[in-house]
């Protein structure tokens, strides 16, 4: 058979495995995490990481671009894109096997059409970054063995080290499971080129250049590194360790094919193989690998391949994200693996039993995903692990009520907003993964007055369920509407307690001047009262930052006096409280993460004087505005919209600025948003 025939032989049969998992997948409604990467490709240049969390590259979001350009924001346009990076490992896997030598191409890449059960789950249902990390992996091992071999026959190819580097940054930015492939890479260069390794830094350098997309971040922002924080508060490195290690075989068997989870990673809800087809697949993997190592003495890109395994293996049971259900740390070891498992035959001169240990390999692999791909025809998209809902039914609830903007926990809110191609808006009132981390849409919701709440309470989330939501919302007072739509509560049609009529309160100074931009600033842990120029019946009290420097007090007590001597507390905030702290903001209920604007509700109560007091805190704050809303019966005026909805955020900057409406509490809310985009 010709070797024009290889490559596209390994496609077909890829293929031809990889469609029934395929037409599974096509029926599965995207999750939250790929439903980002769908927007993200409408959005393209916009954010250097994956949206509402501090790592990651937007890569796959450029690589989906062309496929939701054509198919518009359908589950299809970003499968489509998925099945393509799955069958890209078939031609690594070539090059990789040809690598170490041509008669080793065929069988390498036979055995990555036909993969462990996890692969085919990568394949058509993947976690975002993992498919293209994966790619780039194998990218940095193929160029690497090449380089090598070039700086073996004294060159200097300065040309392809760069391109290596700027791979290697990108594969970084993109995911850090991809940093024990370039540690082994770079190293390995090291030792083949003695006489020439100040070259290297053609490598280096754009490697640190393009990767500056996580590290640049993480100098600003901690968070950025807890993907591979061997510690936290809840657990040290040596309880982690003691942890994981003694079940280290448990992720290293669903990466060689022993068991699969339904959905990456889901350690409750797994598929194993057969026990036969598991102990032989134990076995065959085992001395296969014993057999390349044994092999790998008189070859440079085998002892790259057992480098980057070995490091890739070395560094799994550190960050405290690895356990024993994550397999998805340890894929950048399969196509290494592999490689040498159908290389070690042909280096001894039998490259007919290499075709031996691969066929059965795949079988074996076979017996596995056959039962994965009967779990995943049984399964309830709506239930356990998957969790995908029709949300059908409450997308119908907003458009028959005119609501283009709305809250809901991280799933529901990505998928609402990339099926309907964000004709409708949803944000997490939080960033349940990442809190006070920026979210894409949050300030877009915030800023609307008509907004509804969707709860999923078949969804484990940080997001109250409709009970606790509701005690919530009668503490704060006012009304609202319940509807329940299939998985879903629709909460829509709010009324707060007291009208966006406000008059700044003149003898607050600063604060009492209408000027979001002059604020008073007290120091830090002083109380500061004001007293109103004569007693008055308040419907309620909004104290608003200022559109620059400190904010409110994170932790603070506010009290008001109907005689200015006696003061009683009514509003309460505790640092980490935040998530429970519901309050009528711009019209709509709000958990108040930032610290912008408290209301206090004070259903006509008489109020002489206001105090601010800081609680256990030595955070500087500062108070822009203090609002009266002053009691006003029947004539309260609605909380109706003012403002064009359509605007980009410069044109509403804009427009409030020219227009100003001192009297609404919802201009300078808006203000304040507005001014910090």
């Amino acid at each position: 058979m010709s070797r024009r025939l290889h490559l596209p032989l390994a496609l077909l049969f890829g293929l031809v495995v990889r469609v029934p998992f395929w037409i599974e997948a096509l029926r599965t409604p995207v999750d939250g995490d790929t439903a980002i990467i769908g927007l993200m490709a409408r959005h393209l240049g916009r954010g250097t990481t994956m949206w509402g969390q501090p790592y990651g590259s937007p890569l796959e979001a450029w690589l989906a671009a062309p496929f939701v350009a054509a198919l518009g924001p359908t589950a299809a346009a970003l499968r489509f894109c998925y099945f393509l990076l799955g069958l890209g490992l078939i031609p690594v896997a070539y090059a990789l096997g040809r690598a170490l030598d041509p008669r080793a191409a065929f069988p390498t890449a036979v055995l990555l059409a036909c993969p462990p059960p996890y692969f085919l789950l990568l394949s058509a249902l993947p976690p975002p970054m993992y498919p293209a990390s994966l790619l780039m992996c194998g990218a940095l091992l193929v160029l690497a063995a090449g380089l090598g071999d070039r700086f073996a026959a004294g060159d200097r190819p300065v040309a392809r080290l760069v391109a290596w580097g700027a791979l290697a940054g990108l594969a970084l930015w993109t995911h850090l499971m991809s940093a024990a492939v370039a540690a082994a890479c770079l190293a390995w260069l090291w030792r083949r080129a003695p006489a020439r390794r100040a070259a290297l830094a053609a490598a280096v350098l754009p490697m640190l250049l393009v990767s500056a997309g996580w590290w640049a971040p993480a100098l600003a922002d901690a968070q950025a590194a807890r993907v591979v924080s061997p510690s936290g508060r809840a657990q040290t490195m040596g309880e982690h360790l003691g942890e994981v290690l003694p079940r280290l075989h448990v992720p290293l068997g669903g990466l060689l094919g022993t068991h699969a989870p339904l959905v990456a990673d889901d350690p409750e809800h797994v598929v194993p193989a057969p026990r036969g087809a598991a102990a032989a697949l134990v076995l065959v993997y085992g001395v296969g690998l014993v057999l390349g190592a044994r092999s790998s003495s008189g070859s440079g890109p085998a002892r790259l391949l057992l480098a980057a395994a070995g490091l890739g293996l070395l560094a799994f049971p550190f960050p405290l994200r690895s356990g024993p259900g994550t397999i998805r740390f340890l894929t950048p070891l399969y196509v290494p693996i592999a490689a040498l498992i159908a290389w070690g035959p042909v280096a001894r001169g039998r490259p007919r039993r290499s075709w031996i240990v691969v066929l059965a390999l795949c079988g074996l692999h076979l017996a596995g995903a056959s039962r994965l791909l009967a779990a995943w025809r049984a399964a309830d998209r709506a239930a356990a692990p998957f969790l995908l809902p029709d949300l059908g039914p409450a997308r119908r609830v907003l458009e028959a009520h005119g609501l283009r903007r709305a809250y809901a926990s991280y799933g529901p809110a990505y998928r609402l907003t990339y099926e309907t191609g964000e004709r409708i808006v949803v944000s997490q009132p939080w960033n349940e993964r990442f809190l006070h981390h920026p979210l894409p849409y949050l300030d877009e919701v915030r800023f609307a007055t008509s907004v509804a709440w969707i709860l999923t309470p078949v969804i484990p989330t940080d997001v109250p369920g409709p009970r606790v939501f509701e005690a919530q919302l009668t503490a704060a007072g006012g009304r609202w509407r319940r509807t329940e739509a299939g998985a879903a509560t629709v909460y829509h049609d709010f009324a707060p307690p007291f009208s966006p009529t406000v008059e700044p309160l003149s003898s607050a100074g600063a604060a009492g001047d209408g000027d979001p931009g002059t604020v008073l600033a007290p120091a830090p842990a002083a109380a500061v009262t004001f007293a109103l120029p004569a007693p008055a019946p308040l419907d309620g009290l909004t104290l608003v930052a200022g559109t620059r420097g400190p904010r409110l007090p994170r932790s603070m007590d506010v009290e008001v006096s109907a005689d200015g001597a006696a003061f009683e507390t009514v509003a309460s905030r505790r640092r980490r409280g935040e998530r429970e702290d519901l309050r009528w903001v711009n019209g709509h209920p709000q958990y108040v993460i930032d610290h912008d604007l408290i209301a206090v509700p004070l259903a006509g109560r008489t109020v002489a004087a206001v105090r601010i007091r800081p609680v256990a805190s030595t955070d500087p704050w500062a108070v822009g505005e203090v609002l009266l809303h002053r009691a006003e019966g029947r004539a309260a005026q609605p909380w109706d919209e003012w403002l064009d909805p359509t605007l980009t955020w410069t044109e509403r900057r804009a427009a409030l600025e020219k227009t100003p409406r001192r009297d609404r509490e919802d201009w300078y809310y808006r203000l304040l948003l507005a001014s910090r985009r």
